[in-house]
This record gives C-alpha cells, structure tokens and sequence, in this order.
C-alpha cells in the first residue's frame, strides 16, 4: 500500500509541470547563461510563412514558473547577431509555427504576449518582466537584423527571482520586531543596572 501511495504521489507531482514540447529548443531551469544557434538574422523581426518547418529560424524556449516570479533577460552573440526575444504565457503549438501564425508582439494561438524588445533596434535586453499566472511560458529567440550567415550563435543571460509571500514577510517582520522588543528590554536593564 506504501508503495502504491509513493508512485501516485509522484505521478501527480510529475503531472503538475508541463512536459517541453518537442519543437521547443530547450528549457530554462531558473536563473544562468543559456546557449542557442539560429539559421536566420531575421526570423524573429519578419517571420515567413512555415517558420521554424525548415531549421531553427527562431528558438522557442519553455520555462515553469510561479505567479510573482520576476524574470530579466539578456541575448548576447558572438557572430553579429542582433537578437530579440518575445514572451508569451502559454505554449506556441507546432501548427502555429506551421501555418505562419507567429507574431512576436501579439499573441499567438492560445498563447498571450507578454512583453519583449522592439522589431528593430540594439536593444536586447529586459529587465524585471513579472510573471502573473503559474504555469507554462514560451520565449521566442531570433534575429532582428539583416545579416548573411547560415548560423548564428548566441548566449542569452536569464535571472529569475521570487518574490516573498506575505506569510514570510510577516514572518521576517515578526522576527524584526521581536529583536527590536528584546534590544529595548536589554537596554532598559543596564540603564537600571547603573542607576543601582
């Protein structure tokens, strides 16, 4: 019966994070330095019809969070290219991709746009993007400029920090004041200690 409880257990736990798609390039596990290749400069500003049937115009990256995660986001290359990057809530399907229904400053499918850099531009950089719901989020990487390669690569620098629940805030607040009460009793003593 143990053994029984044990595996349902995890089985529901297992359940409860969305698998990666498999036309998604990789999974984001928190916080550090990620590492992609695109066949395209500039899947990500003007998508054409089919994208991603043929390579890995642009890089559909998923991650897990939790609602009031905040999460800030970096793309960096070495070979010219200027990427961008778009974040949705939701996942991109296959047959969006397939049918040319990508749009990386509107939503796409079932998945809700969030935010992201600008079509065109040097920017490629966000910061502090608060995360709302629980659940399954995609980020879409690629290229926004014109260049001639067949493959670029890039690094893409990801933080991704919680914010407190109000139980521990009150928690630590509790404890602050509780330091606070025991400092002044202490003092209380020894201005009566020499006043003895």
């Amino acid at each position: 019966m143990k053994t029984l409880v044990t595996a349902f257990a995890l089985l529901m736990f297992t359940g409860a994070a969305q698998a990666l798609p498999v036309h998604y390039y990789g999974e984001i596990n928190g916080s550090g330095e990620y590492q992609g290749t695109v066949t395209s400069a500039n899947a990500w500003a003007n998508p054409p019809f089919g994208l991603n049937q043929t390579g890995q115009q642009i890089n559909l990256w998923g991650l897990n969070a939790s609602a009031g995660q905040t999460l800030s986001l970096a793309v960096n290359s070495l070979d010219g290219l200027v990427g961008g990057f778009s974040l949705y809530y939701g996942e991109i399907t296959n047959n969006n991709l397939l049918f040319g229904q990508f749009d990386n400053d509107g939503s796409v499918g079932g998945a809700t746009y969030l935010g992201g850099t600008s079509t065109f531009g040097w920017d490629s950089s966000l910061s502090d993007i608060l995360l709302g719901e629980d659940g399954f989020y995609t980020l879409a990487v690629g290229g926004k400029s014109f260049g001639f390669g067949n493959e670029y690569d890039y690094t893409m620098d990801v933080a991704m920090t919680s914010v407190p629940e109000a139980s521990s805030l009150l928690l630590m607040a509790t404890g602050v004041m509780g330091i606070v009460a025991l400092r002044r009793r202490q003092s209380k003593r020894e201005q009566a200690a020499l006043r003895a």
